[in-house]
């Protein structure tokens, strides 16, 4: 039912999974680390309904490994995908960094933009330095990590061993709880991924530069000229998620057609790792079905 594809521009190819045509458009966006098979277990029921496309940002999964990797350049890259591949207005389902991406789309673009799911992402840019700061143990290891020319397990074997020390878990290993797929999936994302994404995050907690360089075109303070229906989708801070209630009240009363859900049993990755999916499926798929 899907079909991978390249699309070109300005010496930077971007890979993206197409869906069949079973209605309007949506644009999946994932987040930092990953790929668009994050959107995996949610693919079959949307595709029932919307025309899906899932894009890699540079950097990430098939597309190219093309520097830098700016908020700037992921913006002007997804606005380059919606004009020159999706051709219309489209919906937007977009997690951690594909939400920021999404919310500086359409302040940049509104008539790109027919609605956005936004999941589990930061919007202040303290925000954002806070989690440079706390999950430093996470971007170095990663970096480290997707840098190494190994075989498959024994890859797999340092994901499993990476130390890490993040606020809602004990001080350990990143396998830690995790079972053999769990490990298994973040490998191969890392596999794809070109380390100098995470260079900068793991030196932005402390060094302004690095954070500044991350940060270049993304603007908070837009967001009041965002017109179309936006859905803030929180998950739980003790399961990891990192969107704090500040930050929602912030956009609800910038962003004229917002609303905000709070899903207690999902951390940050919103039921996706581990494909139990069913909640936050009711709720994209509610939201956006009422905008078709």
């Amino acid at each position: 039912m899907l079909t991978e594809k390249l699309y070109e521009k300005d010496g930077v190819t971007l890979n993206y999974a197409e869906g069949p045509d079973s209605g309007p458009p949506m644009l999946l966006l994932h987040g930092l680390s990953d790929r668009w098979q994050f959107f995996q277990p949610v693919l079959p029921a949307l595709s029932q309904r919307w025309r899906v496309y899932a894009l890699d940002f540079r950097g990430h999964g098939g597309s190219s490994r093309t520097p830098p990797y700016r908020y700037r350049d992921h913006i002007e890259d997804t606005v380059d995908f919606i004009e020159d591949v999706i051709g219309e207005p489209t919906f937007m389902h977009a997690a951690s960094l594909g939400g920021m991406i999404s919310l500086m789309v359409s302040t940049s673009r509104p008539d790109l933009v027919r609605a956005i799911v936004f999941g589990d992402a930061n919007i202040k840019p303290e925000k954002v330095r806070g989690v440079m700061r706390d999950y430093h143990t996470f971007w170095s290891g990663w970096e480290r990590i997707a840098g190494l020319d190994l075989p498959l397990n024994e890859l797999v074997r340092e994901v499993a061993e990476m130390p890490i020390k993040i606020p809602w878990r004990e001080p350990g290993r990143y396998g830690d709880g995790l079972d053999c797929i769990s490990i298994l999936s973040k490998t191969l994302y890392l596999r794809a991924l070109d380390p100098e994404v995470l260079t900068s995050w793991a030196k932005g907690g402390d060094d302004d530069a690095a954070y500044e360089y991350v940060m270049e075109g993304y603007n908070p303070e837009l967001i009041n000229g965002i017109r179309c229906p936006v859905l803030l989708i929180q998950g739980n801070m003790e399961k990891g998620a990192i969107l704090a209630d500040d930050e929602v009240e912030y956009a609800l009363e910038r962003i004229p057609d917002a609303r905000h859900v709070y899903m207690e049993m999902y951390g940050h990755n919103l039921g996706c790792y581990s494909w139990e999916v069913g909640p936050l499926l009711r709720v994209v798929t509610t939201f956006l079905e009422a905008y078709r």
